[in-house]
């Protein structure tokens, strides 16, 4: 219905959008920088952001311009596991032999990833989602499970991503070796007022519509309402459109985002 309604060939603010047509804000360019770099040196990369920031997309992004030939990409968004678990699920990533003691992951798990880098020439890409959610014993395992030769040795990536909460979990004391160790930190903070007109233009260009829909004043109200994060900036978004259909309008004013502003 939004699509005829408004002429758009698809609906708006897909979550499947390809990577090359997503829009690049200052949060996206900064982050590719940091992967760029711990792609070329390897080591541990931290991305934090609120929840909707664009962290999942910036994975996928990255995940998809990694070579097979020189990259063996491991993810996992199940963080709430026991070190056990974490082990377990490296273990089946990397396509090693079943094994039920922890001590004999653990010597799979690193032989595995320096047979990849040494005899194959591949760099293991470990990505580990909601780090927020990871206990304290699990995120210690993480200081163990990435130390090759006495730290002399990095045939590996890993990649934490979280939540703002989880840069405070990393200045518990216990947790200082893997803070330590951390060589590339980033934080995604959201779209500017500018970034975010920018973004919702580029998303309805996305699906045909080039004439304007949200009269300039509706940018502003958006903004405030989302704080710049992408996921909710797309659902007020939506959320309007289909509000503006119920009341036969064709463009979208701030007072009609302010209308729907208690949906959020």
């Amino acid at each position: 219905m939004v699509e005829a309604y408004f002429g758009f060939k698809k609906m708006p603010f897909a979550k499947n959008i390809n990577c090359e047509d997503f829009f690049e804000s200052y949060d996206i360019k900064e982050a590719d920088a940091r992967l760029e770099y711990i792609k070329r040196y390897r080591g541990i990369v931290l991305v934090t952001g609120e929840p909707g920031s664009g962290k999942t997309f910036l994975l996928r992004r990255f995940v998809n311009q990694l070579s097979m030939q020189t990259f063996y990409q491991c993810y996992t968004p199940h963080s709430t596991v026991t070190p056990g678990d974490l082990y377990r699920q490296l273990n089946t990533l990397l396509n090693l032999a079943q094994k039920s003691r922890k001590s004999d992951l653990f010597m799979q798990i690193q032989k595995g990833i320096l047979d990849l880098y040494r005899n194959q020439g591949k760099v293991t890409c470990l990505i580990l989602d909601e780090c927020q959610l990871m206990d304290l014993k699990t995120l210690q395992e993480l200081i163990m499970i990435t130390n090759f030769e006495m730290d002399a040795l990095l045939p590996f990536i890993l990649i934490l991503i979280g939540q703002p909460d989880f840069k405070n979990t990393l200045n518990r004391q216990i947790l200082e070796p893997l803070k330590q160790r951390i060589l590339v930190k980033y934080h995604m903070s959201g779209l500017s007022l500018a970034e975010t007109q920018k973004y919702i233009e580029k998303h309805l260009s996305l699906v045909g519509r080039q004439d304007p829909l949200f009269l300039p004043c509706a940018f502003e109200v958006i903004y405030q309402l989302s704080q710049g994060l992408p996921r909710k900036i797309g659902t007020i978004c939506l959320t309007s459109l289909n509000a503006a259909i119920t009341k036969n309008k064709k463009e979208i004013s701030g007072n009609d985002i302010v209308a729907i502003a208690s949906e959020f």
